[in-house]
């Protein structure tokens, strides 16, 4: 028996025993903020604190409305097309910036500048110039993913080894040889982890838009129930909000732990 056969079934065995933990971990944690959330609305016993069984009841109704299902339609739409913006112009924003150090140089700090912002305070601007509407939503959720995208793959490119890039110069190597072999190898760990981090931001950001201003989206049904005070029908969206979350943030995740240990060395 050789010594790889030897070996893969223990190392199958390891990595199935991380799998089960991983999964054991992501339904232990759930459970135990339920169970919190229940204990606390059981002891404080007020309507202004609604327990989960309660709220999912709210969201079950609201599930049941032809509004409320087209908000879900309206914000995961504008999620997905301002994410998916934001992963191409940032990919490619923060590739050519790499390629040159002068012009990564020039960029960089600026860059950083306009991502500490408080992009909340800059949505005015938005509706200054786009007006109430989904292309004002869309391009502040867009604001909110390409900048993370932009700096990391940026830092990237600029510490890939370019001597790779001269021999395929040198070669001649046709473009998509450069794509297969050099440039997805340097760049997707550092890629899918923008792409994780960015999918949370542009939620969060079209989330804040809808809240301002939006006529259907999640954020307009959340101020629709706190201005009329259905504190369980705010836990229950909530609670579907963080879902909407979570559970693609830890797809991401996965992925990016796969892609980290195939082309991270």
């Amino acid at each position: 028996m050789s010594l790889s056969t030897a070996v893969t079934p223990r190392t199958q065995a390891g990595r199935s025993r991380g799998v089960l933990a991983s999964i054991g971990w992501i339904l232990i944690l759930p459970a135990v903020i339920l169970i919190g959330w229940a204990i606390t609305a059981a002891t404080v016993d007020s309507l202004v604190f609604p327990g989960p069984l309660q709220s999912l009841a709210r969201l079950g109704e609201d599930l049941s409305e032809p509004g409320f299902r087209q908000s879900i339609v309206s914000t995961v739409t504008l999620l997905l097309a301002g994410w998916s913006l934001a992963v191409i112009v940032g990919t490619l924003v923060g590739f050519a910036l790499g390629l040159s150090n002068f012009w990564s140089a020039v960029f960089e700090t600026p860059l950083f500048a306009l991502y500490s912002i408080p992009k909340v305070t800059l949505y005015p601007v938005f509706l200054l110039f786009l007006g109430i509407g989904d292309a004002s939503r869309l391009t502040f959720a867009f604001f909110h993913g390409v900048f993370p995208i932009a700096l990391l793959v940026m830092a990237a490119t600029r510490s890939m080894d370019k001597n790779f890039l001269k021999l395929a110069d040198v070669l001649v190597l046709p473009w998509y040889t450069r794509l297969r072999l050099i440039l997805i190898p340097a760049l997707l760990p550092s890629i899918v982890t923008a792409v994780r981090i960015a999918f949370g931001l542009t939620l969060l950001g079209l989330i804040l838009a809808e809240m301002f201003s939006a006529q259907s989206g999640l954020g307009r049904e959340l101020v629709s129930n706190v201005a009329n005070v259905r504190v369980d029908h705010i836990a229950g969206q909530v609670v579907f909000i963080a879902i909407l979350a979570v559970i693609p943030g830890f797809a991401l995740r996965w992925g990016e732990k796969r892609i980290t240990r195939r082309y991270g060395s």
